[in-house]
């Protein structure tokens, strides 16, 4: 258990490293010609020309533009502000001369999150939330070796002297390595040529919590708990428990909830397919998407998981979803760890020849910042067979056109962040256009996301997205109401765009 626990973290290190070599180099490359260009305009053109080096982008989020004092005074977001601001945030100089900023507060559309910047000259590069996140999620302390010595990235709360201590233990390395820790072991992992140190310690606790001795011991406790109390201490002992440890008894079919969430077609009005989303449900109690996903990849459960809801989706709706006249495309969600052909095409297969239909399509999606060299071999054996493949949160700055291409995808979904921004013209929405022009020269279709009123369903529709999906359209729905509101539609031939939204508690953005 603890070598295995071992070789999983540092395995976790040197992907996270690999990514932050990536992320050094497009960043260096990118502000070098910007530096170099110096073109500090704040103009439409100007930015939309930057915006459209962002699309080839797989790291930055967006480029700032910065006065002679330092003070930012427009950026491809949010185009010229109309008063340039300065953050007073501490700030690590890297070895090339680069200014990194950590955990500033910026408004992404209508979301509020925490980057990290590398500035240089009079531009800025905001990298990409998703991969920071996950970065820094990988070790306990991501370190940057500077002129000034190491400077913390990130690192988890811990007390003032176990993090000399860590500091310590890194400054006496040179290459990567791993210590014994009291009754675990700490894992160094760096490059000689790069500045990033990722190192994590783990505990005996730690070991046995995360791997699958835990499951037994749980099991054994639980029952014994159960027999002692006679079945009223239980519940609440699980009621104190948090969904971390919960998952691994949630994760089955059993408590997966899935919903329904329509798309149609912006011309026709036609229903074109459905996106399953999943929520767990225990008793009463339901698990949302932002709660479960950390827990079942902290658990490891990812492809029980995903296994679980396809098993579920398809025998529901090839079970009991009318014979459909047209093609309906059922859209479903995998983590990038799933999508490798020998585990999942199984599972897919098996559940496809249960129940077959003719008149249903797989739609395979994968989010655009998971994309990689491996990622990318596995998806094109999924099209070979016939599944169709989506790009999630297109133009959001995580993949480039190369890889775009090599997938060559039957849908790229635009972000709901351009559509939040499109009746306001801003830069950002001027960019729908052109995500169009990229998915015809690939041969895909488009989709909008994020769709909250009809206006926005015509605006898209005129530039050429094929179809949308949001709360103006449909909410999502559980299986039964689904199929109600697909009868109601065919029996009335309603426009589906004109429909009130489907009623339910849902909190906006959840799905």
């Amino acid at each position: 258990m603890f070598l295995v626990d071992k070789g999983r973290i540092a395995s976790q290190h040197a992907q996270a490293l690999e990514t932050a070599e990536g992320l050094v180099a497009e960043s260096r490359d990118l502000l070098g010609q910007l530096v170099l260009n110096n073109d500090t305009s704040c103009e439409s053109e100007h930015l939309i020309q930057l915006n459209a080096l962002l699309i080839r982008s797989r790291f930055i989020r967006e480029i700032g533009i910065l006065d002679e004092e330092g003070r930012l005074v427009c950026a491809t977001t949010i185009g010229r502000l109309p008063i340039p601001i300065i953050g007073h945030y501490p700030a690590i100089t890297t070895r090339s001369g680069k200014q990194v900023l950590i955990d500033v507060p910026l408004q992404v559309a209508n979301k509020k999150v925490k980057a990290t910047i590398v500035r240089q000259g009079r531009f800025n590069v905001v990298i990409s939330p998703y991969l920071t996140d996950n970065l820094y999620a990988s070790a306990d302390v991501v370190w940057l070796r500077t002129p000034d010595g190491l400077k913390p990235l990130k690192a988890i709360p811990m007390s003032s002297g176990t993090f000399a201590q860590l500091r310590k233990q890194v400054q006496a390395q040179h290459a990567s390595t791993w210590l014994l820790s009291g009754s675990g072991y700490e894992q160094i992992t760096m490059r000689p040529n790069m500045s990033w140190v990722f190192q994590t310690q783990r505990g005996i606790g730690a070991i046995m919590r995360d791997n699958s001795v835990l499951l037994v011991i749980m099991l054994i406790s639980t029952l014994l708990i159960a027999v002692l109390a006679v079945g009223t201490l239980t519940p609440y002992v699980l009621r104190l428990r948090g969904i971390e440890n919960r998952v691994r008894f949630l994760c089955d079919e059993a408590h997966i909830v899935l919903m329904y969430q329509p798309f149609f077609d912006l011309k026709s009005n036609r229903l074109a397919g459905c996106e399953v989303l999943m929520r767990l449900k225990e008793g009463k109690h339901i698990w949302m998407p932002d709660q479960i996903i950390p827990a079942v990849l902290h658990a490891g459960l990812v492809h029980r998981f995903d296994h679980a809801v396809t098993r579920k989706a398809i025998r529901e709706l090839n079970s009991h979803l009318p014979t459909q006249e047209s093609v309906f495309i059922m859209a479903l969600n995998f983590f990038p760890e799933s999508i490798e052909r020998a585990t999942l095409m199984p599972i897919l297969q098996e559940a496809l020849s249960a129940t077959p239909r003719d008149d249903i399509d797989i739609l395979i999606e994968i989010t655009e910042h998971s994309l990689s060299n491996t990622l990318i071999t596995e998806v094109k054996s999924f099209k070979a067979e016939g599944f169709q493949i989506a790009i999630d949160d297109f133009g959001t700055g995580y993949s480039n056109l190369k890889s775009v291409t090599q997938i060559s995808p039957n849908l790229l979904k635009i972000d709901q962040s351009f559509v939040f921004e499109l009746e306001g013209a801003a830069v950002r929405s001027t960019l729908i256009p052109e995500i169009v022009h990229i998915a015809e020269a690939v041969g895909a279709l488009t989709i909008a996301e994020g769709i909250e009123n009809i206006h926005q369903v015509k605006l898209l529709a005129a530039m050429g997205v094929r179809y949308g999906q949001g709360y103006a359209l449909a909410r999502p729905m559980e299986l039964g109401p689904f199929l109600a509101f697909l009868d109601a539609a065919a029996k009335t031939h309603a426009n589906p765009a004109c429909a009130q939204p489907h009623s339910t508690d849902e909190v906006r953005g959840s799905s």
